[in-house]
């Protein structure tokens, strides 16, 4: 029986190895100019299926990326368009009401009633409160930590709602994720059951602490050397690609045991990064912008699908694509069928995997950065909107690049600017003189996304609510200045 049709008579496997911070120039099968990054395992997978250049994830930071992967629907609509972290000047309301909320339907629990096992590992960052954990959101199993681990400490980590260790660094999570996503690979094809794993990587988020035997002599002395180790700004970014290789080395790992296991043509791997690069460290060349704001380089991701016998190897697709299209594809390919009681923001690219359709059903995009409606797209038409400091949510108050395409994009922006992604990705020249007409169909569309999913200053109709939080979670009290990377 042929690979193709083994496929088709059985439900398949499914690992989304969800990964962070990886910039769009940041692997070897995109082109990496730095030298230092080396990715042969993920290269690999590319050359065996299909390999994305138009991927665009629903956020430029990680917790709205995760919330719309699992959930298919933009993170206004989800209720999930900020990032609970624990801050202590968020305050106990925030950090008790912001997360997925459990009227939520994910992918585990669309697999569950099929008969599969579901797993998380990895950085959850669904919420600090129980009622956010991963077991609420349909999966058996859960691993890793919640959030981010910080610089120079360590983080507590779970399995399942309990604490099961109190102080992990940083350096040792990444090997326990893949110790626990074959494992659990190996029980449910002994149980012959198919699964799906959500592996959510904290590689190559900060801090940038590497593990020895993936880093240079040089890498490692300039880690040793630092004053305060894994800090971005005494040598992160020089750091960077050594937690690139560990990454890689990982992927690795997992694709040789899906082989090794003989499954490998019912198992299909997608690899997607969350948003664009924390610069310095990383690279989202040639586009603009990066982590924290709206241009290219902070909302298109590498992303790179596999399955053998059913993904023609060797494909490049510039189809526009969602992390919101991993929903309806999954739902899709299980046998399973939408809800009918909620709308789904992502669309079915199974036909794009197969290499039978160029293009997407997907006629408008919408650039959200919190609450504020910062852009949206239309074919390769892509305008961003005028903009004032108060709209601006809390991770994108200031940018430290002076021509404001960094870390918080513009502060100000007093017209529409225009850009063609066809011609030009690198979003440098601006058309909306040139084409008024299309500014003006763009602005049109804008209002009607406001209308139902909100603004910074408006409630969408179709807006979750976020629980009993009566904060502005745009700026939260007193965030501003605390965190280094933010100031006023």
């Amino acid at each position: 029986m042929s690979a193709c049709v083994n496929s088709k008579n059985k439900q398949p496997n499914i690992i989304v190895i969800f990964v962070d911070d990886i910039g769009y120039n940041d692997l070897s099968c995109y082109g990496a100019k730095d030298p230092a990054i080396q990715t042969p395992n993920i290269d690999r997978m590319a050359e065996e299926g299909v390999r994305f250049t138009d991927w665009q994830s629903t956020s430029s930071v990680c917790a709205p990326s995760r919330a719309s992967l699992l959930t298919g629907r933009y993170p206004n609509r989800s209720g999930l368009p900020t990032v609970p972290n624990a801050i202590p000047v968020f305050g106990d309301e925030y950090q008790q009401n912001i997360g997925l909320q459990q009227s939520e339907l994910t992918i585990p629990e669309i697999l569950k009633p099929l008969g599969y096992s579901t797993a998380m590992y990895g950085k959850s960052h669904l919420g600090w409160d129980s009622k956010f954990y991963p077991l609420r959101h349909g999966f058996d199993e859960y691993y890793g930590s919640l959030g981010n681990f910080p610089i120079g400490g360590t983080n507590p980590v779970y399995e399942g709602d309990e604490v099961v260790e109190d102080s992990v660094r940083f350096q040792d999570i990444h090997h326990k994720l893949t110790e626990r996503t074959i494992g659990f690979m190996k029980k449910s094809h002994d149980k012959g059951k198919p699964f799906f794993i959500y592996l959510a990587h904290y590689l190559a988020h900060g801090p940038w602490q590497p593990n020895k035997q993936f880093a240079t002599e040089a890498e490692w002395e300039i880690y040793q050397n630092q004053p305060i180790k894994g800090h971005l700004r005494d040598g992160g970014d020089e750091i960077y690609p050594a937690l690139v290789r560990e990454l890689d080395w990982h992927v690795g790992e997992v694709l040789k045991a899906i082989k090794d296991l003989g499954i490998d043509e019912n198992t299909l791997v997608f690899f997607i990064s969350d948003n664009g690069p924390w610069l310095p460290a990383g690279s989202a060349w040639p586009l603009r912008g990066s982590k924290y704001n709206t241009f290219e380089g902070g909302h298109r991701v590498p992303s790179i699908a596999r399955w053998p016998g059913v993904i023609p190897p060797g494909q490049v697709s510039d189809a526009v694509c969602s992390t919101m299209d991993i929903f309806p594809t999954i739902v899709h390919l299980s046998g399973s069928k939408l809800p009918n009681d909620r709308k789904i923001d992502g669309v079915d690219i199974t036909q794009v995997l197969k290499g039978k359709r160029s293009k997407t059903e997907h006629d408008i995009l919408y650039y959200y950065n919190g609450l504020t409606l910062e852009a949206l797209r239309e074919g390769n038409w892509k305008l961003h909107l005028p903009r004032i400091p108060e709209s601006k949510v809390f991770w994108a108050r200031t940018s430290h690049i002076k021509d404001g395409s960094g870390l918080g994009g513009f502060q100000r922006l007093d017209k529409p600017l225009l850009f063609d992604l066809g011609d030009e990705i690198g979003e440098q020249t601006d058309l909306a003189d040139k084409y008024p007409e299309v500014v003006q169909r763009l602005l049109s569309h804008a209002q009607k996304a406001r209308k139902e999913l909100g603004d910074w200053n408006i409630n969408g109709k179709d807006q979750k609510r976020l629980l009993n939080y009566t904060g502005n979670i745009n700026n939260p009290t007193r965030v501003i200045g605390v965190n280094p990377h933010l100031k006023e």
